[in-house]
């Protein structure tokens, strides 16, 4: 049964292939989208039908609603998905084209992310999924932005927490950005690769970086980037920084090559150095850098997307905030219009959130 609150908002409970099927021909008939080009009303439509295969496929039932409101003044229409089931593991695996974990093609949330401004993917406390995707309508810049959750690494020595965002340039559809996070057996390994240039020729580039990384079983910042190199020759060439964080002896050790940045506030603030450099063409000796790390500590990596006037002492950021938002602070504090743009926030929790 379809629910319509008010004229700007409307939800679809979904339990069968028959509610889906309804609510994709009642979505270009809702009456708050009804000035909008049948293009567009199309691809809302479209987008409903992705989400919801996928929650009755992965999670057996669920929720869909529309809404259609103004933030800032803008006016955008908000696809909300919401279920109970187990879950995304990977969340940027399963943004990537071709992926799929029940054997079929898994086009829907890159389509999605294709067809919508921002997408946003989360893990509620009370379990399951909720993916969030926005499309601003009329004269604002439609780019789609990559959101990761929160994740949470605990199981010996100091809790991480992190979260990343990755947002191509205006009006791109794919970023050359990568964010490769691995959780490793102590801790977790965090890479930012910037390819040189945008659009889907950096991003062709990005994906095998992507495929060389999932393919070894190496973690530490050094030889990775000579890999990395190894694999860019011949290419436009990138900048990559690499950072493993050793929860068990409270280390940080970061290595970078090219305009990548790295930052660390708590106890201390310290910033890494990238050596002048680009993989594929100049690879200089990485320089290890090692930094200890503690209960309250704030890690962002960072592409040169992030303008240089990014400054965690001048208040435009929440620094207490929950990893997914402050990586989506960075972006909109501080992200260029004109380049890809791309950060990791990680952070060590306090004592007393442990």
């Amino acid at each position: 049964m379809i629910q319509e609150h008010a004229t700007r908002e409307a939800s679809y409970p979904l339990r069968h292939d028959i509610d889906l099927h309804l609510a994709v021909m009642s979505v270009r008939r809702l009456p708050f989208i009804a000035n909008l080009s049948d293009v567009d009303r199309a691809m809302l439509s479209t987008v409903v039908s992705e989400l919801g295969s996928n929650i009755l496929k992965y999670a057996g039932q669920g929720e869909i609603t529309l809404m259609l409101h103004h933030p800032k003044g803008r006016s955008c229409i908000d696809i909300i998905a919401r279920d109970k089931g187990p879950g995304i593991s990977d969340v940027y695996q399963a943004l990537q084209d071709h992926y799929s974990t029940s054997g079929t093609l898994g086009l829907g949330l890159p389509g999605v992310r294709r067809m919508m401004s921002e997408l946003t993917i989360s893990t509620p406390p009370e379990g399951g999924t909720l993916v969030q995707a926005r499309k601003w309508l009329g004269s604002v810049p439609s780019v789609p932005r990559l959101i990761t959750p929160t994740q949470q690494w605990g199981q010996a020595g100091l809790t991480l927490v992190w979260a990343s965002e990755n947002r191509p340039c205006y009006p791109e559809k794919v970023s050359g950005d990568l964010v490769f996070i691995r959780p490793t057996s102590d801790g977790v390994l965090l890479v930012l690769i910037d390819v040189s240039g945008h659009g889907s020729s950096a991003n062709k580039l990005a994906l095998i970086l992507q495929e060389a990384l999932q393919n070894t079983p190496e973690q530490e910042p050094a030889p990775l980037l000579q890999l990395l190199h190894q694999h860019c020759i011949g290419t436009r060439g990138a900048a990559a920084g690499i950072a493993l964080v050793n929860s068990e002896r409270g280390e940080l050790s970061y290595a970078g090559i090219g305009n990548t940045r790295i930052c660390l506030r708590g106890h201390d603030l310290w910033r890494g150095i990238s050596r002048d450099g680009v993989l594929g063409e100049r690879f200089p000796t990485p320089l290890l850098q090692r930094q200890p790390i503690k209960p309250g500590d704030l890690l962002m990596l960072y592409s040169d997307g992030i303008s240089e006037s990014l400054n965690l002492r001048d208040g435009a950021l929440d620094l207490g905030a929950d990893p997914v938002i402050l990586a989506r602070q960075v972006i909109d504090h501080s992200g260029r219009s004109t380049d890809d743009a791309s950060c990791i926030v990680l952070r060590v929790q306090p004592e007393k959130e442990r």
